[in-house]
């Protein structure tokens, strides 16, 4: 999207320059000895029309929605009716509605063109509140491409009165125009970890994945990868089934999330802020994201019933599960993660992954874990020196449910 947005705009920019050297370095003697320009042969430029940038109002969701489905049609909804009641629920009916941070569109010619969806989410940095605006729907229409409508839509995003700017499903060309915004893309945040459960059959995902692998092979591949994988599981550091005698398991609810949030987020100078009803809330739509898989959130405590940490991830059977949050208390992390393994290796899951934690990298590592830097970006932009040096250090908790990963805008 953004990507053509860029293009276009370089080119024109170089095209103008060109045409300027051009007449400044032509000219031909006037009849009285003068120099004169010399009129070049003319070459007609229709530069862009600029959009009417303004706030989203909920009279606009039926031609958002409409804008959404030209955008994506690989994604489109099984009903427009579906769509916009989506995008009534998480812009206008979400528990942190704000006024002050509104959604964006643009228009032209009575039509919406682009668009800039926001969810305000209440954040704390050492102890003081933030307002942060999480960027999640970015869009603009394939005819309008080729104009500034990207541009001007998150100039009016990033120019809003939030502490912090935050997007973590950001395309390589939404981060070319945030960057030249005066964003930035945390390395740290946006590296991912993988974790494989079944090896063999991980490693034939892949190449089926890639198109590597004659479909036929791969089916006959099977029976191999499941007797590889069987051998696998007996070394020392995949042994996922033996259960811990000190550690149990309970399904985790908001209200436990809720009153262990500030333990297991203790370490982090920048902190999400829920409280009984919008964690609830989350929690709720999280589930109701299927693309992944089964959502399935775990607490985790010691035999004496003190809790020590929780997961929550997408089950795969035969796939890769996603993980969406995984926390702990101090010194606890370590369990926390052989237990989300054994629980995904337990239910089938080829492998596990997700985005990293750099207080616990070391854990991840320990474990077997790589990293790479692949997929969505994760992007921040602030006025505030400190805050932005504090992400950029890894000092935040920002899992996948404080951005907008979890929202079911694209294939829910």
């Amino acid at each position: 999207m953004a990507e053509a947005t860029l293009r276009s705009f370089g080119q024109e920019a170089q095209s103008a320059g060109s045409n300027g050297q051009e007449k400044a370095e032509t000219g031909a003697p006037a009849e009285s000895g003068a120099l004169r320009p010399r009129v070049a042969p003319s070459r007609q430029q229709t530069l862009p029309a600029m959009a009417t940038i303004r706030v989203l109002g909920e009279d606009d969701v039926p031609a958002a929605a409409a804008l959404f489905a030209r955008v994506y049609p690989q994604h489109r909804w099984h009903s427009q009716a579906a769509c916009e009641s989506y995008f009534r629920e998480m812009l206008f009916d979400n528990p942190w509605r704000d006024p002050e941070l509104p959604s964006w569109v643009a228009e032209q010619d009575g039509r919406i063109i682009g668009m800039q969806t926001v969810m305000p989410r209440p954040m704390r940095f050492q102890g003081r509140p933030l307002r942060v605006a999480v960027s999640c729907q970015f869009m603009v229409d394939p005819d309008k491409r080729r104009s500034l409508v990207a541009l001007q839509l998150m100039k009016a995003y990033l120019s809003g009165p939030q502490d912090l700017s935050l997007a973590d499903g950001a395309s390589d060309q939404s981060r070319l125009l945030w960057i030249g915004l005066g964003g930035t893309a945390p390395l740290l945040y946006g590296l991912h970890w993988t974790r494989p459960l079944r090896p063999a059959r991980y490693a034939l995902s892949l190449l089926q994945e890639h198109a590597a692998l004659p479909p036929a092979l791969a089916f006959a591949a099977r029976p191999v990868c499941a007797l590889a994988d069987a051998l696998a599981v007996r070394l020392r550091q995949n042994r996922f089934f033996r259960e811990p005698a000190d550690v149990v398991e309970e399904t985790l609810d908001p209200a436990t999330m809720l009153s262990h949030l500030p333990d297991v987020m203790d370490r982090s100078a920048l902190q999400p802020v829920y409280d009984v009803r919008s964690l609830a809330w989350l929690l709720d739509q999280t589930g109701r994201k299927m693309r992944h898989g089964t959502l399935r959130a775990r607490a985790v405590l010691k035999s004496d019933r003190k809790l020590i940490g929780w997961y929550l991830y997408y089950l795969q059977p035969n796939a890769v599960s996603e993980v969406v949050q995984l926390a702990a208390l101090d010194g606890s992390f370590d369990q926390v993660l052989q237990r989300l393994f054994a629980d995904a290796w337990g239910h089938g899951a080829t492998a596990v992954c997700g985005r990293l934690d750099p207080h616990h990298a070391q854990e991840l590592s320990t474990r077997h874990s790589w990293f790479r830097r692949e997929g969505p970006w994760t992007l921040v932009h602030s006025r505030h020196a400190d805050l932005m040096a504090a992400i950029h250090r890894g000092d935040a908790f920002l899992s996948r449910l404080e951005g907008e990963w979890w929202l079911r805008f694209q294939g829910g």
